[in-house]
């Protein structure tokens, strides 16, 4: 009889991108383990995800790499279209690592591993900074602090989150902030994160800054 493991259909919804997600990390980074936020975090625990969203962007930073899978992109001219580059959550998976591979449709890699194992040093981080109108510096090795408040709003400010709340739980790690998670407070959360700013940065320009509504 065949374990559960070996009878599962590994091509129903998540399971084959997770399964290919574990397969790279196993045989092109030599990884025993990995993480998937898709999976990895009980969000019927109110604790759980607490701590998963306030010590998110601290996971990242210290992983070995972060693999990024871009399902629409086939060659660097498609990083444009990519929805990645779209959502809240995912600034902070971009800014985070400091080791990065990105791997576009069926998983081929962006970059042939022989050329690049980390895209953080690698040439498509002009078009992702030219995409994202983030730094080149910011990209290969940013510092999450209570600084350049207007530049990281502007980072932001396009991107979209399923909950409103997460437009403000998503930057928390990017500002270096302490913020309890309270799903249901609404808008209330990018308020709370504002004050928690002002904290630490007492510069009245931080609310000088404007970009198209997320």
């Amino acid at each position: 009889m065949r374990s559960k493991v070996e009878s599962f259909d590994w091509h129903v919804g998540g399971l084959r991108k997770l399964y290919a997600f574990c397969q790279k990390a196993r045989n092109d980074f030599n990884c025993s383990f990995a993480w998937c936020d898709m999976c990895c975090i009980d969000k019927t625990s109110s604790s759980e995800l607490d701590e998963a969203i306030r010590s998110m962007f601290r996971w990242y930073r210290n992983s070995h790499i972060c693999i990024t899978y871009l399902p629409e992109t086939e060659s660097m001219d498609d990083l444009v279209k990519e929805e990645w580059f779209k959502r809240g959550w995912t600034l902070l998976e971009l800014l985070a690592p400091f080791r990065m591979k990105f791997y576009g449709k069926l998983w081929v890699p962006l970059r042939p591993l022989h050329e690049s194992e980390n895209d953080k040093c690698d040439s498509i981080l002009q078009e992702i900074s030219r995409i994202t109108r983030i730094p080149e510096t910011d990209l290969r090795a940013f510092t999450p602090e209570t600084n350049r408040v207007q530049e990281k709003m502007v980072w932001a400010s396009s991107r979209r989150t399923t909950r409103v709340e997460d437009i403000a739980y998503s930057l928390i790690g990017i500002f270096d902030v302490s913020l309890m998670v309270a799903y249901g407070e609404g808008k209330r959360a990018f308020y709370r994160l504002m004050e928690a700013i002002m904290q630490r940065c007492d510069h009245w320009e931080i609310f000088s800054w404007k970009g198209s509504c997320s």
